[in-house]
């Protein structure tokens, strides 16, 4: 256990890439409680409006990791989908665990405001995280996972955009 989330540290300091992980289900299964934690920490933490939807957030996620999963069927690697998509998780929630702590540790000292603009730089490091984590199982450039994290990020937000806009119409 310590050696796999040692492993998920290196991967989130661009030192390691999703074969540094074995290609397990249950190491999987471990990257998706990585992900209730971390999400119950931001549901806990922000006060959602009422017309925000967090089922919608997930659906967007989900959304943006079968991009991922794509990616690595185009590109002929499907035997990589089970350690990227785990190591994808695994790192994200591990980076929005870090976000939840620096808002909570931080937020009363400095501001909601400057803890939160400090919070989005933590979350936002996860866009070269995934283009590390993409580009070392395609074998390409680190630059061209970087775009495919953008564009996975990009493709997740109008997801949630549309998702929430039908909704609202049809309420």
């Amino acid at each position: 256990m310590k050696q796999l989330l040692q492993n998920f540290l290196d991967m989130i300091m661009l030192r390691k890439g999703a074969d540094a992980i074995p290609f397990s289900w249950l190491v999987f299964v471990f990257s998706l409680g990585l992900l209730l934690i971390s999400s119950s920490g931001v549901l806990f933490l922000i006060d959602n409006p009422p017309n925000q939807r967090p089922w919608v957030n997930f659906l967007g996620y989900f959304f943006g990791i079968s991009f991922y999963g794509a990616i690595l069927i185009v590109y002929g690697f499907v035997g990589r989908v089970l350690q990227t998509i785990s190591a994808i998780i695994a790192c994200g929630s591990l980076i929005t665990i870090m976000f939840v702590l620096e808002f909570i540790l931080f937020a009363p000292f400095i501001g909601i405001n400057l803890a939160g603009l400090l919070a989005s730089f933590i979350m936002l490091w996860s866009v070269p995280v995934e283009g590390h984590l993409i580009s070392t199982a395609i074998e390409k450039s680190r630059f061209f996972g970087i775009i495919i994290a953008i564009i996975a990020l990009l493709l997740q937000f109008m997801f949630q955009a549309y998702m929430l806009n039908y909704l609202e119409s049809v309420s």
